[in-house]
């Protein structure tokens, strides 16, 4: 397991959360064929070629999928929301609870790689 992808991977989620906010107040035009499923961006490559397989053990797993499947479909979501919408409580509240969602992927995310790591240096040994 190579720790660089899990790092971009990780990088392309947290600019996911700068990219809807962009696209919320007006600055970055998002389209729906801009967004990956969550089976074919780099981490769900990654996520279900290796890592669910060789982590299997790894506590936070199917939280880790769930999320991750979670905050593909409320990119989705958001997008999808009118101009107008975005632009109100209900709008500023589905970004924020996306943005709690998005920091606890990469929460888990975070301690995944350190686990990576953690087997990569063991081995290594």
């Amino acid at each position: 397991m190579n720790v660089t992808n899990l790092q971009i991977a990780i990088v392309a989620h947290l600019q996911w959360k700068a990219k809807l906010s962009d696209f919320f107040y007006g600055v970055e035009e998002l389209r729906l064929a801009d967004v990956p499923d969550h089976i074919d961006c780099e981490f769900g490559k990654l996520f279900y070629n290796s890592i669910m397989q060789e982590f299997s053990d790894f506590k936070e797993i199917s939280e880790l999928e769930q999320l991750h499947k979670e905050v593909h479909s409320d990119i989705k979501h958001l997008l999808h929301m009118p101009a107008q919408a975005r632009k109100g409580t209900r709008g500023r509240q589905a970004l924020n609870a996306f943005k709690r969602k998005c920091d606890r992927l990469v929460q888990i995310m975070e301690r995944l790689k350190k686990k990576v790591t953690e087997s990569t240096e063991s081995t290594s040994v």
